[in-house]
């Protein structure tokens, strides 16, 4: 807040409110943002506000968490039928035997509706006529007597920088990842399909306690011959046939924590030693960059690297390769953004954050290469994969 020049931060996007508070709650309306906002002030960090539907109550009840200064407000399950009671109205969301130490200031601050509760906030903390970074525009512009900007970037630029215990919960879902790539690969048997190696991916996330996201979590459509890499989750089946290269980037949560990645799968081996040299060459990419990325390193120049790597292995297609990079954590893009939501060019990338790295080799579904590996930049050193697997594909070695 210091260096961007604002008094406070709104936020009210459901990750970035979970990374302020550390409060996980109920998914109330799992398809829409949950109705709640942190505020903090630059003159007052330690005292931050929490703003919330009354219903959440019991819920935040049950976790406790550093924020105390709590601001619930009506909202949609009480009836309209009905006059409001005031206090008494939170005699449903919270029993007695379970009120925290907050409750009663809490109880005391039922506001009537969002705004209301947001523009007390703002007076208390003496924010009157300042500068808010709101990530959350419709939010923000209902609030009166403040000057209002965009602070999603400055949020997403926080986030970028993971703490160790962030860190942690990225290795935990990265392995609910790997587990489920392999464990989907080793099921694989002569005419399986593509929608079969889809389901078994699924369940294998879902019982080691990830998530995965409507349309699904593979990312990348791998039953045409076209040499361009189409992002899209594949609707159409086919035939996992021995020799094919599947291209593993898959996409899903646990804990709310992201997992990205992985590699090429050789269906059935079949093929491998024909794909060595391309196979080592990508994993030798993939190792030079990651050897580079100390901070301050420009994605340019990791870029450069890469293909440097693609050159001296002598193949032909060095310069067609795609090479890109994004940050990741509670989104899929942990790092800052412009206003329209795209990475901010050739970003440098900075100690503690979590870089997605892509290698694209083109060629048909028998040539292709794919490698994505996720790692943490570090102080001085390289940046530190969290697979905890080596580079090469899967089914390269029988």
């Amino acid at each position: 807040m210091d260096s961007r020049g604002v008094d406070a931060v709104l936020a009210a996007s459901p990750n970035n409110v979970y990374w302020l508070s550390g409060f996980n709650g109920p998914a109330h309306k799992s398809d829409e943002p949950r109705p709640l906002a942190v505020l903090l002030a630059r003159e007052a960090p330690e005292e931050p506000v929490m703003v919330l539907p009354d219903f959440y109550l019991g819920s935040l009840a049950a976790q406790p968490g550093w924020i105390e200064d709590i601001r619930p407000f009506r909202a949609i399950l009480l009836p309209f039928d009905q006059p409001p009671r005031g206090k008494a109205d939170l005699d449903r969301f919270v029993d007695p035997q379970d009120r925290p130490n907050w409750f009663p200031a809490a109880a005391d601050r039922y506001a009537p509706d969002m705004v209301a509760a947001l523009e007390r906030a703002v007076a208390d903390l003496g924010l009157a006529g300042k500068r808010i970074a709101a990530d959350e525009p419709r939010l923000a512009a209902r609030l009166s007597g403040v000057d209002v900007e965009d602070g999603y970037g400055l949020l997403m630029s926080a986030r970028s920088i993971k703490t160790p215990g962030e860190v942690g919960l990225m290795r935990a879902a990265t392995a609910v990842n790997r587990a489920a790539i392999e464990e989907s690969i080793g099921a694989w048997t002569p005419g399986m399909t593509w929608r079969e190696l889809r389901a078994a991916y699924h369940a294998v996330a879902l019982a080691r306690g990830g998530f995965v996201h409507d349309p699904g979590a593979m990312v990348l459509a791998n039953g045409s011959d076209s040499p361009v890499p189409v992002i899209t989750s594949e609707a159409g089946d086919y035939e996992l046939e021995a020799g094919m290269r599947i291209m593993f980037d898959c996409h899903g949560t646990k804990d709310r924590y992201c997992w990205d990645g992985g590699k090429t799968w050789i269906v059935g081996s079949e093929g491998a030693d024909a794909a060595r040299p391309l196979a080592q060459a990508t994993a030798d990419a993939m190792a030079e960059i990651e050897a580079l990325m100390v901070p301050g390193a420009r994605i340019s120049a990791l870029q450069a690297a890469g293909r440097a790597v693609y050159r001296k292995h002598g193949l032909p297609l060095a310069e067609d390769s795609l090479i890109f990079f994004h940050g990741l954590g509670l989104s899929h893009l942990d790092q800052e953004v412009d206003a329209e939501g795209a990475v901010t060019g050739d970003f440098a990338v900075q100690a503690g954050m979590a870089i997605a790295t892509h290698i694209y080799y083109p060629g048909d579904r028998r040539e292709r290469m794919w490698l994505e590996d996720i790692a943490v930049v570090g102080n001085a050193g390289p940046a530190e994969s969290i697979f905890g697997w080596d580079f090469l594909p899967h089914g390269l070695d029988g």
